[in-house]
């Protein structure tokens, strides 16, 4: 037998097994112990690999790719504290179901719990973050343990991709020696079948039968006051179906921004509303809405006030469409959670529902007219002259280019995105990481989301910015084109709307946390142009401009002014509505 044969024709069939599933796209954070691994990916013609160096950046990296091509991203790391560096993002995306395959090098079983270097505990790592854990056997010289290795690998890939889609892990002890040898022939054919992959996956929609759609059916008959909610993490073509729906119902169909509801040919929809979550604070507006049914695709929507509204619904059906079998209820109101793919059960009332003679559109009115009235006050803002944080997301929004990409940083920016994002005659794509709204790797997220090919624009605030600095470099080392819109208030801006802010002794300290940071520098560490900008016109200026690689635009504010401009522009609303 060659040297290494064992190892080198066992891990090339486990590679080959992820090129087999038609996955395309790997990151890897370099070290010893994956070394294997990570040659023989790099070798492989029709694998992609990306090599980032920072284990927590380098996983969000790989959920951007995969938020993007909604197909699983391959990670692999070396033992010990990298693969601990991932936890973060695997969070991320069991929350907000995107598919990564995790695969972490580890020590043998000889060298684990006796003090060898870089070894720690690796089985089980990830808990309940991920939907399934592999332990892979040690590499031996059959066509059996080949075939084992490719199995294993459509065991994970089935897992990952099965609604609700999420990360898996497989664990991968290795022995020294541990470079592959190349001089091998067919290093990717060990154990392979005749069949492109290992095992034939056949994919299945959940599905309602004709009795209950018939039963959803009596019950939107007689209940009028509806409303169907869009969430974050809808797809395109369950959204249509969703609008339709909202058509035939003559219901008021409200669009979390991240449902990019509001930005798929949002304006041509007369019944989509996208300002709820300003006129929703208003109580005696909201004592004017009392439901009678509301159903949810999707996720939790980004607003507060909506999750407010909804625990003042009294004697109201709360019913919850999720194909997967989580429990995405935080309103603890649900009366019925139906297990269905969103557009079957869509296509199902679509198909069964007769509008009555006696069927009236007064509900959809009021909806619309609040709505508008809304919309009118919000849009007051655009002519203020300070550098408002909400003006930002308008400009932008008049800006980008059809087709583009906003990545929207957790804290303010998605709730500036949520109140001052209105439906747009443009296609644009607006995301977040909302599975656990954390603030970490969203630089890098947002370059995944750039490998993939998208035309990104970041809007993040300085205290996120700095949190995922390092991952800045990715830019440079792939070649990827970033613009980023940074919101300098020198610290957590969000927490002037909170109560800690009435704290004043502990308020800086604990929640403000300035920070002093000169962000032109960091910018130019890692290649890329930085722009501090005074006005609204040289903002647009640079957002016309179309510069490759890093571009930095620094919008410096207030929080303390950006506090009472909100606050302004909440009045001005208020006043609309009162005319």
């Amino acid at each position: 037998m060659k040297d290494n044969e064992a190892l080198t024709k066992y891990i090339g069939a486990l590679v080959d097994e992820i090129s087999a599933l038609n996955i395309k796209n790997v990151v890897i954070s370099p070290g010893s112990r994956s070394t294997p691994i990570s040659m023989l990916v790099n070798e492989h013609p029709k694998l992609k690999s990306y090599i980032a160096v920072d284990e927590r950046g380098a996983a969000f990296f790989a959920l951007g790719i995969a938020k993007s091509t909604k197909q699983p991203t391959v990670l692999i790391c070396t033992s010990g504290t990298a693969a601990a560096n991932y936890m973060p993002a695997i969070s991320e995306a069991k929350e907000s179901r995107i598919p990564l395959i995790v695969l972490t090098a580890d020590r043998p079983h000889e060298l684990r719990d006796i003090g060898a270097p870089q070894a720690m505990n690796q089985i089980g790592l990830y808990g309940s973050f991920v939907k399934k854990f592999i332990e892979l056997a040690l590499p031996e010289a059959s066509e059996a343990m080949y075939g084992y290795a490719r199995s294993s690998v459509n065991r994970l890939y089935r897992s990952c991709v099965t609604a609700p889609m999420g990360p898996v892990h497989m664990n991968v002890p290795l022995r020294e020696p541990l470079v592959p040898n190349f001089t091998i022939d067919d290093i990717y054919s060990a154990g392979k079948r005749k069949n492109s992959a290992h095992t034939i996956l056949t994919e299945t929609l959940a599905t309602i039968s004709n009795e209950t759609s018939n039963e959803f059916t009596k019950l939107f008959q007689s209940k009028r006051k509806g409303l169907l909610v869009c969430g974050p993490y809808v797809e395109e073509g369950a959204l249509k179906k969703i609008k339709a729906l909202g058509n035939l119902l003559d219901y008021p169909v409200l669009c979390d921004p991240l449902s990019n509801g509001r930005t798929i040919n949002g304006n041509e929809d007369s019944n989509v509303i996208d300002t709820y979550d300003t006129f929703l604070r208003f109580e005696d507006i909201v004592d004017t809405l009392d439901s009678e049914v509301i159903v949810r695709f999707g996720a939790m929507p980004v607003s507060k006030t909506f999750s407010q509204y909804i625990q003042k619904q009294k004697d109201c059906e709360l019913i919850v469409i999720d194909e997967g079998d989580l429990w995405r209820d935080p309103t603890l109101k649900t009366t019925q959670m139906i297990s269905c793919d969103d557009i079957q059960f869509c296509n199902a009332i679509l198909e069964s529902y007769e509008k009555t003679s006696s069927h009236e559109i007064d509900w959809l009115n009021k909806w619309i007219k609040i709505n508008e009235k809304t919309k009118n006050g919000l849009g007051q803002a655009e002519q203020f002259d300070e550098l408002f944080e909400g003006k930002i997301v308008q400009v932008l929004a008049k800006n980008l280019l059809e087709e583009s990409t906003l990545f929207v940083s957790n804290s303010m920016p998605i709730r500036d995105v949520d109140t001052f994002l209105h439906n747009q005659s443009k296609k644009l794509k607006i995301a977040c990481n909302r599975g656990v709204n954390g603030i970490d790797g969203t630089i890098a997220t947002a370059l995944g989301m750039a490998a993939a090919g998208e035309n990104v624009t970041l809007l993040i605030g300085d205290l996120s910015f700095y949190h995922d600095l390092n991952s800045l470099v990715l830019s440079k080392l792939h070649n990827l084109d970033l613009r980023v819109i940074l919101v300098n208030n020198d610290g957590g801006g969000i927490f002037s709307f909170l109560p800690q802010s009435k704290e004043e002794k502990h308020f800086e300290d604990l929640f403000g946390t300035p920070l002093g940071l000169e962000f032109e520098h960091a910018t130019a560490l890692f290649g890329g142009v930085h722009t501090k900008i005074q006005n609204w016109f040289d903002f647009e200026a640079e957002l016309a401009k179309k510069n490759s690689g890093l571009h930095v635009i620094e919008i410096q504010t207030n929080r303390k002014e950006n506090y009472d401009l909100h606050q302004k522009v909440w009045s001005i609303v208020k006043a609309e509505y009162e005319k």
